[in-house]
């Protein structure tokens, strides 16, 4: 029955964006589709400096905003004589107050990318624990707010004789409940951070 409701009210929401209008269980629903397609606020990406060499790259919000979410861009990614990566992502999270993100590979360049929001629409940052090695870091969200956003940084990080990485991510993802974030390391300790709203 409730599949049955959601094809018609799918079904009206067409028609009404054929005809211009209509009135689906006492929703308008040109204003309703007029709402959901404006945006939510002013987003600003903003794109950090290129790192040195396995060092951090910061991409900080303006000053008024907070991180949605962020990400990184390699610019150079270390290569094994046979061309395999030997390279690894120690970083990619919030910054710990939250009005920004950061970046950083284990020996090659980075650059941090932060999605931002005006402050009173960005979520709060939350640091977890260092975790023990192979375990998990939770960075757990306040009473009332789950996880939207997060990531980790690497507080150890193993390589063998010639420098390559011997260790990895291997979790890095909302806790079950949404309650929080979490991440772990294949050898090494790790920090989890969240965006909460």
């Amino acid at each position: 029955m409730f599949q049955l409701k959601k094809h018609r009210l799918a079904a009206g929401a067409t028609a009404a964006a054929l005809i211009g209008a209509a009135t689906i269980g006492g929703v308008n629903i040109a204003q309703a589709n007029t709402k959901a397609a404006a945006p939510v606020s002013e987003v600003q990406i903003v794109v950090g400096p290129e790192s040195e060499p396995g060092q951090p790259s910061n991409a900080h919000c303006p000053d008024g905003m907070g991180a949605l979410n962020g990400g990184f861009q390699a610019i150079t990614f270390s290569r094994s004589g046979g061309g395999d990566p030997y390279d690894g992502v120690t970083v990619n999270a919030p910054l710990k107050n939250g009005k920004g993100w950061v970046a950083m590979l284990m020996t090659g360049k980075v650059r941090a990318r932060a999605v931002c929001v005006p402050e009173t629409q960005a979520p709060q940052a939350v640091v977890g624990p260092v975790s023990e090695e192979e375990s998990d870091s939770v960075a757990r969200c306040p009473e009332g707010t789950k996880a939207i956003a997060g990531g980790y940084v690497r507080e150890t990080w193993y390589r063998n004789g010639w420098g390559e990485s011997l260790d990895d991510i291997i979790a890095n993802a909302p806790t079950q409940d949404g309650s929080g974030w979490y991440a772990r390391q294949f050898h090494g300790k790790t920090v989890a951070r969240a965006l909460c709203s």
